[in-house]
């Protein structure tokens, strides 16, 4: 490796994990183009990227293993969350944008069937291990577990976003962390929340998630006392989000009317 070589931060966007919110922050965070691709349709993550010199940061659906296209050190980082609320979350997104799920099978018309589909079955462990088939994996969770501890610099979790985030910050140096959050809409048909006898279905379905998902909150632990992120510098953050949430639109707007949007 050239001593001038940076490496390539890599922000696996596993959906329905907060990432639209965190997307917003990144780009802004690279005025330049050129230092930014972002991978979110299948075509994009077939094709690749092209190693450009300034290019700092990749961000999208890609699981892990997409820095082969690049022969610069890689840095890792993600957002999980509670499998169960992941999966309610995802099926509730795929009735709400069925256009967004062109290739759900047939017949999935119930959380069940949407959590043994290709769209919801242990994703998380799908993206974490970069494993399609993680069913025919007979060591699917250690793999799961060593990538987590040495291949992803900074695991996030979405129940404890802005910690993940101030977090995220120190790493990447990033003083300025404010965002908005988004997908964060009304839903088109609001599902009932599943009964105790669902839940234990999905449970048994998403078994390799769980076990990844409860392993992840040893680390993130790990984490939290290793950045030493105080209770005061929390709130210090959020107040300064909310005032940041608050006054974005209005600046929007005089962007708009002063011709520089």
């Amino acid at each position: 490796m050239k001593s001038e070589e940076k490496p390539i931060n890599y922000i696996m966007h596993i959906p329905k994990t907060a990432g639209m919110s965190l997307q917003g922050l990144v780009i802004r965070r690279h005025k330049n183009p050129n230092t930014i691709e972002l991978v979110y349709d299948e075509p994009s993550r077939k094709k690749g990227f092209v190693d450009k010199p300034e290019l700092r940061t990749v961000m999208g659906h890609f699981r892990y293993g997409y820095h082969k296209f690049s022969n610069r050190p890689a840095n890792y980082f993600t957002f999980l969350r509670d499998p169960i609320e992941h999966v309610i979350s995802s099926y509730q997104y795929s009735i709400d944008y069925p256009e967004k799920f062109g290739n759900i099978p047939d017949g999935i018309n119930n959380i069940i069937a949407f959590a043994k589909c290709p769209y919801g079955f242990n994703i998380q462990t799908k993206y974490i291990t970069g494993i399609e088939k993680v069913e025919n994996e007979p060591n699917i969770i250690s793999i799961a577990k060593e990538h987590l501890e040495s291949k992803i610099k900074l695991i996030g979790l979405t129940e404890d976003f802005d910690t993940s985030l101030l977090m995220m910050g120190k790493i990447l140096n990033w003083p300025i962390l404010t965002y908005l959050k988004k997908n964060k809409g009304i839903s088109r048909t609001k599902q009932p929340r599943p009964d105790q006898e669902t839940l234990n279905e999905l449970k048994a379905i998403l078994i390799y998630d769980i076990a990844l998902y409860e392993f992840a909150q040893g680390l993130y632990e790990k984490q939290k006392a290793k950045f030493k992120i105080g209770k005061f510098q929390l709130i210090r953050f959020r107040i300064v989000n909310r005032i940041f949430q608050v006054l974005n639109p209005s600046y929007i707007k005089l962007k708009v009317l002063l011709g520089k949007a």
